[in-house]
């Protein structure tokens, strides 16, 4: 199996990167913590000190984040790069 991606994986990743980086910065650490760590929302409120309520707000926010890139199409220009 080959490990490239294929353009329009590449242009997928592109666009779900752009959008951590439009995250807050808390949004970022939860959405970070859940999804690369493996954490449960009760080890995240723990590890920054905020309710587990507040992992929720946060996480659901990156989510809308996330799902707004990812709706988005790239200039015609992007395509080229």
């Amino acid at each position: 199996m080959s490990a490239r991606l294929s353009r329009e994986d590449r242009l997928r990743l592109r666009r779900a990167e752009r959008a951590v980086d439009r995250m807050d910065e808390m949004e970022r650490k939860v959405f970070l913590a859940i999804r690369v760590d493996d954490q449960s929302y009760s080890e995240i409120a723990e590890r920054f000190d905020i309710s587990v309520a507040e992992v929720e707000w946060q996480f659901a926010g990156s989510l809308r984040v996330l799902m707004q890139a990812m709706r988005e199409k790239d200039a015609w220009w992007w395509k080229f790069v």
